[in-house]
């Protein structure tokens, strides 16, 4: 009985310890007002097209999350080879699968959410006017149209 007791008792001291928060992390809180998000062009070369504002992580080299604006419009199918979430904050977008098309995808507004497998080819298409996202990376943030 007493050998079950103390089982218990370190058990129960291991569970607690691995619940409180490693201190010693290199991670920072992050907190970016709107207004204050620096938005560059995705593709230097297209300074017109899609805008990002890196809200943590560098996208060129492993996990982020970014703000993401598009103009309205479809993209291509494309493929990246990680994998995202994305949640719509503001106007109507589609995205769907290869074995889909844009005019039977579902309309997303904001508060919306997907998730989107790396090297799964997929399409997306901004249907108002402006549509502004937030992404969430798991690795380096790539694109490359489908073939």
């Amino acid at each position: 009985m007493r050998f079950s007791v103390i089982v218990i008792l370190v058990a129960a001291f291991t569970v607690a310890c691995a619940a409180v928060p490693d201190r010693t992390s290199s991670q920072r809180m992050v907190v970016v007002p709107l207004s204050e998000a620096k938005f560059v062009p995705v593709v230097a070369r297209l300074p017109d097209g899609p805008q990002m504002a890196v809200l943590w992580g560098d996208p060129s080299s492993g996990p982020s999350a970014m703000l993401l604006e598009m103009k309205q419009g479809p993209t291509p199918l494309h493929v990246h080879t990680a994998d995202y979430h994305l949640v719509v904050i503001e106007g109507q977008l589609k995205h769907w699968g290869e074995a889909e098309t844009g005019a039977s995808a579902k309309t997303l507004g904001p508060g919306s959410y997907w998730f989107q497998p790396g090297n799964e080819i997929h399409g997306d298409a901004c249907l108002t006017s402006k549509c502004l996202v937030q992404v969430v990376w798991s690795g380096p943030r790539d694109g490359r149209l489908a073939e």
